[in-house]
């Protein structure tokens, strides 16, 4: 059996990496705030095991004690390959870094770079002892290496996910059963967090014309096919061979 862990499941490419997990011999873990009755269904009709973990990743600490619990539950014996999936994002704040209020920069920060390290704590140590194939992909962005005005918390955060999973590649490297990371740069998705950056004031924005223009002229990517095409990176014989990659660049 194979075990994957998905983080912001409820919407976006989160929920599409969940439906595109649903088959059997698959045990989904999928974090969320809201309930899934319609994803459990789906999971009960394709014959796949799912378990659905209401956390708000704005508190890591707290999510990431829920998962530990939840795995310490679960034997590993009998599962061939475990993997991590921090997607869970956000895009907000957006402004000039004076107007920011803070609590705004620090569930930010929570959500996309604490939560991401918290869990990743956690699914390492609740899984030391499995025999599984592990594998840990944090989902990035090309706003990790490109500077926009306007989106400094988003672009921070991503970096720090990039150079936290460098980090963690190196101290897994040389383990015996150690752990496979990916920072991966999707590609720009039709999402909800496309949607807000587009509604952002240019003023506090100013990349928002690019934006709308890559949502006018049909540029986004739908999240289904992003979806399939990351999980298609995971199954890589050389996943984990460059820690931090992007998806365009892939094939």
């Amino acid at each position: 059996m194979r075990l994957t862990i998905v983080t912001g499941a409820s919407r976006g490419l989160g929920a599409a990496l969940a439906d595109a997990l649903l088959e059997p011999g698959q045990r989904l873990i999928c974090l969320a705030r809201s309930p899934l009755p319609e994803l459990a269904q789906r999971a009960k009709d394709q014959g796949c095991a799912l378990d659905l973990l209401r956390v708000d990743l704005a508190d890591p600490a707290a999510a990431a004690s829920v998962l530990e619990n939840h795995l310490s539950h679960i034997a590993g014996g009998g599962i061939v390959e475990a993997r991590l999936i921090n997607n869970a994002g956000t895009a907000v704040p957006v402004g000039p870094a004076h107007k920011l209020p803070a609590t705004a920069v620090a569930e930010s920060v929570a959500v996309n770079l604490a939560a991401p390290i918290a869990l990743t704590a956690a699914f390492l140590r609740a899984t030391g002892d499995w025999s599984a194939d592990r594998k840990i992909l944090n989902i990035s962005s090309g706003a990790a290496h490109t500077a926009y005005p306007g989106w400094s918390v988003y672009c921070a955060t991503k970096a720090g996910l990039d150079q936290f999973s460098r980090c963690l590649a190196l101290e897994q490297r040389d383990l015996a059963r150690g752990a496979r990371i990916v920072s991966l740069a999707p590609g720009v998705i039709d999402t909800d967090m496309q949607t807000s950056i587009r509604a952002a004031a240019p003023g506090d924005f100013p990349a928002q014309p690019r934006f709308l223009a890559l949502k006018a002229s049909g540029q986004l990517a739908a999240p289904a096919s992003a979806a399939l095409r990351i999980l298609a990176y995971m199954e890589r014989s050389d996943f984990g061979a460059r820690t931090v990659a992007d998806l365009r660049d892939a094939d």
